[in-house]
């Protein structure tokens, strides 16, 4: 596809058809296709690009026409003839050009010499030293394409549409899935029509933000043949954008963070396929603030958003076919509970035999790292699962077999347990398929290396998705995708903690708008006023993050003697990043994102392996506390609060501050002590040197890759290992599989008797720090007589 211009258009020509674009006014210009030669203007070639994206108008009178100037292949569909490959291209450069331009600027954008680098950077340090510089108008969009690289199209074959949509209408003409179709509005700002024109389409296709990957695996085993795994996911332009942007639904019964995702296998010359969705809670719902778990709140009643939400479960049946199944692993008890019971009292409400809904508390079954629990979800969709089957097609590229249904899995945000619930459902279904084409019998081991396989492509695909919508990103390089996997790698933030929250928030602005432009939605940002937090209100933000994450992490069996909210000693911010849980045998190290949504590690030190507690200052008369473990040399410095009965309390001065991080070394030493019978103390330094770097592992990969980087550290502790048994499989998640290690588990029924003879009036404290509670009402009870009657399939596991 070659670029042209004259003084008057500019002239994009492929296969002997032209485009022409009035270099005044912008307007695309219908003329006979003649040769170039027999112009009257002069006619200088600009060089060549892949694909048109499409159009945007600024004020000013401002036109550009987005270009891909470099892709790369991604993966192959396969065509109606078995034989037939079409090639599914990632972008990886986009351009922009300014129909004003002068010729020089245009060669220089489609082929950028040293010199237009060199030029580029200098424009960029500038803008660093001077952020108050306007921006140019297409520079967020030209961002969006060109910064996260996850947009794809193929010119031969939809990639919006899924293989079983396109084998069943195959020879018929097929219309585009407009809600995956990222750049059709770019496409109809050419002609000023609702539809493309016959003309445009044969420059350009549909593109569309997701995520693509393939693998090949030769299968040796009875049979020598090739598979292909192929994973595609479709992020909807429909209520898109980022995650503190678009929460719930809105009136036209669209969710944030929609997004279809399709794992194809391709063998023998048949093709098999499994699409699922996910999706936002389909209700009203925002949140005040963003620090340390804010509270949801559902913002109306049951009734005004009825409508609204059975109308979504329309659409997905119209679409999808029936049964719709909906799988809540929402938490049933605290700050998501509001959530989880609004789902399912509209579930109730719509009293459709069409739907079938399981509430599956993860954290709650999953507790303690016991992800075998998962299997009991699995286990309670296998009727299901099978009702719904797969797509199968045929080498002649019939569809012997159709997918009558899909899941729709959410969360809250619908990223970390969302892609390990879909990741487990993938594999249960992957299996089935296997088995069907004979690649191992109902009584043999999976191949280990397809195993291995979904497990990768799945975390992978967790990753971007989560990229996409909370604008955080996986340290790839630092972790291992198999085996123990764990992270490697040591990062420094280039920014501290308060700096990145505003910078993450005042991007996700930028890139809304953004988004807003290219898919044509309002262009008025729904705006997150982000009230002044309350003292009141960040104490119980952080005494209900450290109450929550005991609850998922440490085993029922284990007693916990304390919690704290700390600050990772080489941050220069106040802001909370590290909560350590104190039990009678283990110290749980967990490290957040600032909103304390994300856990991006966990490390679990065996008390027994600590070295050395010291407590010193650390400059400006701050104290901080560094313990030396066989793992390395954790720093952390208090907050500006402290926990004790489950209540956060202000810290009102530097004193007050100092002696609560000497009061937290002193009891994980009375803890060590207590274990190992030793008569060991606290250390006071004169001054505690910060490190350029520190032992806290940093990655904001999604729960998916998080749970294969949890890593209990100590000689006495099994590390988790790579299942390889169909039987345990099944059970686990497809991004780690994980088998239980012999020591996940601990009880506390084998304290040593000298521990409670050493046992000091610190350690008796210690004891009374976290209270026993009540056994809370079991969740969902006063609807359990609606859910009785009604026609909706519903299961609370």
């Amino acid at each position: 596809m070659l670029i042209y211009t004259t003084p008057s258009a500019l002239i994009i020509e492929e296969r002997g058809e032209k485009l022409h674009f009035n270099r005044k006014n912008g307007d695309f210009q219908r003329k006979p296709t003649e040769s170039l030669a027999v112009l009257d203007e002069e006619v200088q070639l600009c060089g060549e690009v892949e694909l048109l994206i499409g159009k945007i108008s600024y004020e000013n009178d401002q036109h550009f026409l987005f270009f891909v100037v470099e892709s790369s292949v991604a993966a192959q569909y396969r065509g109606t003839s078995a034989a037939t490959r079409h090639e599914i291209r990632k972008i990886e450069r986009v351009i922009a050009i300014n129909l004003k331009s002068e010729t020089s600027a245009i060669k220089a954008q489609i082929t950028p010499g040293s010199g237009t680098k060199l030029k580029q950077g200098t424009e960029k340090l500038m803008k660093f030293f001077n952020p108050n510089k306007e921006a140019r108008p297409q520079e967020d969009v030209l961002k969006l394409f060109n910064d996260s690289k996850d947009f794809y199209f193929c010119r031969d074959r939809d990639v919006t549409i899924s293989s079983q949509k396109f084998f069943t209408k195959r020879g018929i003409h097929q219309t585009s899935e407009e809600s995956f179709f990222w750049n059709k509005n770019m496409l109809t700002n050419i002609s000023n029509s609702a539809e493309i024109t016959p003309e445009i389409s044969k420059f350009t296709c549909p593109i569309m933000q997701g995520f693509v990957a393939t693998s090949q695996l030769e299968i040796t085993d009875q049979i020598n043949a090739f598979l292909t795994i192929t994973i595609i996911s479709r992020r909807s332009t429909r209520r898109a954008g980022a995650r503190y942007l678009r929460r719930g639904i809105d009136e036209s019964s669209n969710v944030a963070n929609f997004v279809e995702t399709e794992l194809i296998l391709n063998i023998f010359e048949h093709e098999l396929s499994f699409v699922q969705c996910r999706g936002s809670i389909p209700v009203f719902w925002s949140q005040r603030g963003f620090k340390y778990r804010p509270p949801l709140t559902i913002n109306r009643s049951l009734e005004d958003t009825q409508e609204v939400f059975e109308e979504h479960f329309r659409r997905l049946k119209a679409h999808y076919d029936t049964p719709l199944v909906a799988v809540s692993l929402v938490d049933q008890r605290g700050r998501e509970h509001p959530l989880a019971q609004r789902f399912l009292e509209h579930c109730v409400k719509a009293n459709d035999p069409d739907v079938t809904f399981f509430s599956f508390d993860l954290h709650q079954h999953c507790r303690g790292l016991n992800f075998q629990k998962l299997q009991t979800l699995i286990t309670s969709m296998e009727d299901t699962l099978k009702t719904i089957g797969f797509c199968w097609v045929d080498k002649t590229g019939e569809v012997v077999q159709r997918q009558k249904g899909v899941i729709r899995t959410n969360c809250i945000d619908c990223l970390d347990r969302t892609n390990l619930v879909q990741g487990q459902i993938s594999l249960y279904i992957v299996l089935q398929q296997a088995q069907r084409l004979g690649i191992f019998g109902p009584l043999c081991e999976p191949p280990e290396a397809l195993v291995q396989t979904l497990q990768t492509m799945w975390a992978d695909n967790g990753d971007v998705i989560s990229t996409q919508y909370a604008g955080t990103a996986a340290l790839k390089g630092d972790v291992t995708r198999n085996g123990e996997r764990k992270l490697m790698g040591v990062m420094k933030d280039g920014y501290n903690s308060a700096s990145r929250y505003y910078l993450t928030h005042t991007r996700d602005a930028q890139r809304q708008k953004a988004i807003n432009i290219v898919t044509g939605q309002s262009e008025v940002i729904e705006k997150v006023v982000e009230e002044e937090e309350n003292e009141k209100e960040e104490e119980e933000n952080i005494s209900r993050m450290i109450t929550e994450t005991i609850q998922f992490l440490v085993p029922t069996q284990q007693t916990v003697i304390a919690g704290w909210g700390l600050i990772n000693a080489c941050q220069s911010s106040d802001e909370i990043d590290t909560v350590v849980i104190l039990t009678r045998s283990s110290l749980y190290i967990v490290t957040y994102e600032i909103d304390g949504e994300k856990m991006t590690d966990v490390q679990i030190v065996a008390l027994e392996d600590i070295n050395s507690i010291q407590v010193g200052s650390s400059g400006n008369n701050r104290q901080c506390a560094r313990i030396e473990t066989l793992e390395g040399v954790f720093i952390w410095r208090p907050s500006t609060v402290r926990l004790f009965n489950n209540a956060a309390l202000r810290l009102k001065s530097l004193e007050e501050a100092n002696e609560y991080i000497a009061s937290v070394a002193e009891q994980i030493q009375v803890g060590r002590n207590m274990l190992t019978s030793a008569e060991g103390s606290v250390i006071q330094v004169a001054r505690i040197s910060i490190p350029q770097t520190s032992v806290h592992r940093k990655s904001m990969a999604a729960m998916g890759a998080l749970l294969g980087k949890i890593k209990r550290v100590g000689k006495n502790v099994s590390p988790a290992t790579l299942s390889k048994s169909a039987s345990t499989s099944s059970a686990m998640t497809p991004s780690t599989h994980l088998e239980p290690p012999a020591k996940l588990i601990e009880t506390d029924g084998n304290e040593s008797d000298t521990s409670e003879k050493s046992e000091s009036t610190v350690s008796k404290i210690l004891k009374m720090q976290f209270k026993t509670t009540d056994t809370p009402p079991e969740p969902f009870s006063s609807l359990l007589p609606s859910i009785a009657e009604c026609q909706t399939k519903i299961s609370l596991l």
